[in-house]
């Protein structure tokens, strides 16, 4: 859970059963993964007036 929220959980989660906490970490995680997916979706579309060749290097130099 402290990965899935970047730091410590809020003291209310300890009233959470396992199973409640792991639905949480899941959703958490999948709701994560649909962010990242977003994001690289954006910037994908962002770069399509670069030509397909300079499309690497130019994501590489914006982002790392």
């Amino acid at each position: 859970m402290r990965r899935e929220l970047g730091g410590t959980p809020p003291p209310s989660f300890a009233t959470l059963d396992a199973e409640q906490l792991q639905s949480l970490t899941d959703k958490l995680a999948t709701a994560s993964e649909h962010q990242r997916q977003a994001l690289n979706d954006a910037i994908d579309h962002g770069l399509d007036f670069v030509p397909r060749l300079l499309r690497g290097s130019i994501k590489k130099a914006l982002f790392g």
